[in-house]
């Protein structure tokens, strides 16, 4: 097992192989100590994970004891405890002897994989105007690795950029249960979802005629808060979800609503807007 990139780091040398290797490599730093068993029983799978990933991120290792600087500096309160270094700083920690799936899981989203060159390559590929073989590429590195968030949310996102909709709905059904949750996905498939909705490439002017000609026309509104999703015109969506509702909850099974949610979805839940309709929502509700 080749050992270069792991070290034995005291305060003299932190900052050189920590703190200035973390702009380059993922730096996992193990405060340890000779008497602590957990430590002796982690130390063998760190150094597993050093040597698969050899290139990938460096290990380093602080001996508790004679490093007391380190350990207040760094807030240590148990052993062993286990920081991630990114770019000079803590992105992540642990304490206890994890085992090394849960620790692979926290490194995951910091460890470059095959695919991600892939993907790389793929993006400067797109960026330099080749679309449809960067969006083959992408496809090729989406394929190669369904576990990469990375690479799949990236791929799914040109997907929906350029209309694709039809392999961005099979290439979300085939995608891992697990994948299908997170939250960029969970967006992607919410507003797949609303651009369904926009029928025959219905157009804002038609619609708003309608809408003005009928304010009653909740088809119409349904479709007109699709196009304004389309033109990113998130608001204007949100009211005529939000008129829906007021005018005729039973319309569509309650299609006012469960567009507001489709929308809330899209935008992620921080955002101010959803924040705020989603209170008006709940106005009509109770």
């Amino acid at each position: 097992m080749s050992d270069v990139y792991i070290f034995d780091v005291e305060e003299s040398n932190f900052e050189s192989v920590v703190v200035e290797n973390s702009h380059k490599l993922p730096v996992l730093v193990d405060f340890w100590a000779e008497w602590c068993q957990p430590c002796q029983s982690l130390i063998p799978v760190l150094h597993k994970i050093a040597a698969d990933f050899a290139g990938q991120l460096v290990l380093a290792k602080v001996n508790s004891d004679e490093q007391q600087a380190l350990v207040q500096q760094y807030g240590v309160r148990s052993l062993p405890t286990v920081k991630l270094f990114v770019n000079g700083e803590v992105v992540d920690e642990f304490t206890g002897a994890l085992p090394e799936s849960e620790i692979l899981a926290k490194l995951d989203n910091y460890l470059q994989r095959e695919s991600d060159a892939m993907l790389a390559a793929a993006v400067a590929e797109y960026e330099q105007g080749n679309i449809e073989a960067a969006i083959e590429h992408m496809r090729e590195a989406a394929e190669s690795d369904p576990d990469n968030p990375r690479v799949q949310t990236t791929y799914a996102r040109v997907l929906l950029e350029h209309k694709q909709t039809d392999t961005l709905q099979a290439f979300i059904q085939n995608l891992p249960a697990e994948m299908r949750t997170l939250p960029e996905i969970a967006a992607i498939k919410a507003q797949l979802e609303i651009l369904a909705r926009l029928g025959n490439g219905m157009q804002a002017e038609t619609l708003l005629a309608r809408v003005e000609a009928d304010p009653d026309d909740c088809e119409a509104r349904e479709q007109l808060s699709a196009v304004y999703v389309s033109q990113g015109n998130y608001v204007a969506a949100l009211e005529q979800l939000l008129e829906i509702m007021k005018r005729d909850r039973a319309y569509n099974e309650d299609a006012g609503r469960m567009g507001l949610l489709r929308l809330f979805e899209m935008l992620g839940p921080e955002n101010p807007l959803t924040v705020e309709y989603r209170r008006k929502m709940s106005l009509l509700l109770f």
